[in-house]
């Protein structure tokens, strides 16, 4: 393995990177390659892939089919510090605070009028969300959908909800 992750054939450093489980040396080889496939297969296959690696591939890799939810669910992303990414600039990095243990409803709350739809939506599905959020989103058209799933409505909205569709289907029929 050592052998094949210093091969100058990139085909050959992926293929590397695909491996379940690599000797330190060897994934810190491969962390460090130039080329973000050898990161994203890293990330996507690899047990033993370091933090940094993950949160790396996380800003510029939404998932795929074959390996869906990684970089996210991978055992080794990081799951505390992220409240460093409350004010970045990119909504995918900022996602990340709502996941740090230290998160708090308070920031849920911000979430649900942050600027970016993937965040608000974030905010929305979070049961920490205070139900004055919950219900602006459920108004919110665009976020409405996001906002119904989410356990935490209160059961007052609830029942307005089920009987505004109760009415709409009345009229409708």
């Amino acid at each position: 393995m050592r052998q094949l992750a210093a091969s100058p054939k990139l085909v050959v450093r992926r293929s590397v990177a695909r491996a379940r489980h690599l000797p330190p040396d060897v994934l810190d080889r491969l962390a460090r390659d130039e080329d973000r496939v050898v990161h994203l297969f890293l990330a996507e296959s690899c047990d033993d892939t370091p933090a940094e690696t993950l949160l790396s591939v996380w800003t510029w890799w939404s998932g795929s089919f074959t390996f869906p939810g990684r970089p996210r669910n991978h055992p080794n992303f990081p799951k505390d510090g992220l409240l460093r990414f409350v004010d970045d600039p990119d909504p995918r990095l900022r996602l990340l605070a709502l996941t740090d243990k230290a998160s708090t409803p308070e920031l849920v709350d911000r979430f649900a009028d942050d600027p970016d739809p993937q965040v608000r939506n974030a905010a929305a599905v979070d049961p920490r969300i205070s139900p004055a959020a919950l219900v602006r989103l459920l108004l919110d058209g665009r976020h409405a959908r996001a906002a119904a799933q989410n356990p935490a409505i209160p059961v007052a909205v609830m029942h307005g909800m089920i009987e505004l569709a109760r009415r709409a289907v009345a009229t409708a029929g």
